[in-house]
């Protein structure tokens, strides 16, 4: 029997006033659609203070699940988040045709708060992956050449990359077993876990007890989608195009949680303050730039690139980009930069 949860009416309500107050910025990030080509990448930041969203998070979100091992077609295990090791930047076919046309095409997301979005005021889309798009682009295009960007949903991200619409993607992508049948990933530049987001008011404590005959929202084909399917629970499943739709379901009052990455739940946060994150981290996972197999000049010229971008401690543009875009909505020594790893 599905528990009837307490005033939903009421709930609806406060959350619609929520909506209202926080409407300039989701009017600036829930189109979905393609950048004109050429688009520029603004620099910095768009104001905002940071004190309550980075207290709404949760003060220590340590992983509690060991990273992923696939197999090879021989059963041997391996880490999925390695990657072919860095070459110089002498070209390939694959950089050849893109500096050839004159233009990287980059799939990208403009529904992500703080990490890939629409700015308000200009409507230029800003966040830390579309920083690192324009430092890959900056890199691999011969002068004269053109950066377009190209918004996806994220069931769309393999797609665009096997139908050509894109060279590669650099939206908050998990590096997982099954995402290497289809595509090749880069080395690691962020690292993550799955973890569920609700109200504060909420009663739900993590992906147990407290979430059955409630409903649970994630993006489809997300890893969230993928890993709320294989776990056991009672909570009725809602997917949606992106994650930001499940984050204004919950704010009508038409979904109780969001199963989402504690990464991309930070720009929740930041977004609505009287959200957080609840229980343990169920995954750990590493984003990666996915570009098509077979394109193994292009990965080892983007290893390349992450390589110089994460740099050390003591010249990183890389937490340059952390410190601009994520750092006051995470607690503090969650993140840390990630380590290059190799298979050759």
């Amino acid at each position: 029997m599905r528990r009837t949860r307490r005033g939903r009416g009421a709930a609806r309500d406060r959350r619609a006033l929520l909506l209202g107050a926080a409407g300039l910025m989701l009017a600036g990030t829930v189109m979905i659609g393609s950048l004109p080509e050429g688009a520029s990448v603004p620099p910095g930041p768009p104001p905002g203070g940071a004190s309550e969203a980075a207290q709404a998070m949760t003060r220590n979100p340590v992983p509690t699940a060991a990273p992923e091992v696939c197999r090879d077609a021989d059963g041997v295990p391996f880490d999925p988040a390695e990657s072919p090791q860095p070459a110089s930047r002498a070209g390939g076919s694959t950089v050849d045709a893109i500096n050839a046309r004159g233009r990287l095409v980059i799939g990208v997301d403009q529904n992500s708060y703080r990490w890939g979005y629409r700015e308000p005021q200009s409507g230029e889309l800003v966040g830390f992956d579309i920083e690192l798009a324009q430092a890959i682009a900056d890199d691999v295009l011969d002068p004269g050449g053109e950066l377009v960007l190209r918004a996806i949903p994220t069931a769309e991200r393999e797609r665009a990359l096997e139908r050509n619409h894109v060279d590669m993607v650099v939206r908050s992508m998990s590096i997982t077993c099954e995402r290497l049948e289809e595509v090749a990933f880069s080395i690691p530049y962020f690292q993550t876990g799955q973890q569920l987001l609700v109200p504060r008011q909420s009663e739900v404590t993590g992906l147990d007890e407290t979430v059955d005959g409630l409903t649970v929202c994630s993006a489809q084909e997300s890893t969230a989608s993928l890993e709320l399917k294989r776990r056991e629970h009672n909570a009725e499943l809602m997917e949606k195009p992106n994650h930001l739709d499940c984050l204004v379901q919950i704010q009508l009052g038409d979904a109780d949680a969001l199963m989402t990455d504690s990464a991309l739940a930070a720009g929740h946060v930041a977004q609505d303050p009287s959200m957080q994150l609840v229980g343990d981290e169920l995954t750990v996972e590493s984003y990666g730039v996915a570009m098509r197999p077979g394109d193994d000049d292009l990965v080892r010229w983007v290893n390349a690139v992450l390589e110089d971008y994460i740099g050390d401690e003591n010249d990183s543009r890389w937490q340059d980009a952390f410190d601009t875009w994520l750092s006051d909505y995470l607690p503090p020594g969650a993140v840390t930069r990630p380590e290059p790893r190799y298979r050759d």
